[in-house]
């Protein structure tokens, strides 16, 4: 697969937006799965609107389901794959997804996906995750660390929308700011 740019924006609304509260390494954002390991929580506020940062298709969705929440797993989870299987997100921490959201859905950059929801003493916020799919849809995922480029992002004026570009190597995707 040939290099190519994503654009991303925001995904949480900056009215509610509040401090990173960790990246990927920092925690508890360890172990063997990607959407893990290189989670990045963006700190928010309790019904907080979360949107796609990028355009994409649902590969997997789970519906918050409150009575199956734990300290560690809770709200809906939804799995994400750019529009060419090169790269994929993960979303989580999220209450009141939109109807018909599911498996196969189209999403677009800026589309609401749900609120941010509180689980009990736990600083509220979302839990989103990247990986670069190497080769495409079955190839190997690596998770990449776009933390920084959030917070920032998160900071910048409403509607801000930065392209960056996956090399397809391994090497660490690159926002443009050109």
């Amino acid at each position: 697969m040939e290099p190519f740019d994503i654009d991303m924006s925001a995904p949480v609304d900056p009215s509610g937006a509040g401090a990173g509260l960790g990246g990927p390494g920092d925690g508890g954002h360890t172990g063997p799965n990607w959407y893990i390991a290189f989670g990045m929580d963006l700190g928010a506020e309790e019904g907080t609107q979360v949107f796609a940062a990028f355009d994409g298709h649902v590969t997997k969705f789970q519906p918050h389901q409150p009575a199956a929440d734990t300290a560690k797993v809770y709200g809906a989870q939804i799995f994400m794959r750019s529009p060419n299987d090169g790269m994929g997100g993960f979303y989580t921490h999220l209450t009141g997804t939109p109807d018909g959201l599911g498996i196969g859905t189209e999403v677009k950059r800026g589309d609401l996906l749900g609120t941010v929801v509180r689980h009990g003493t736990t600083a509220t916020h979302l839990h989103l995750a990247l990986c670069e799919v190497l080769g495409g849809v079955d190839g190997e995922r690596r998770g990449v660390d776009l933390y920084r480029f959030f917070l920032d992002l998160e900071q910048s004026g409403p509607g801000t929308v930065i392209p960056v570009t996956f090399a397809q190597d391994g090497s660490a995707p690159i926002p443009r700011t050109d």
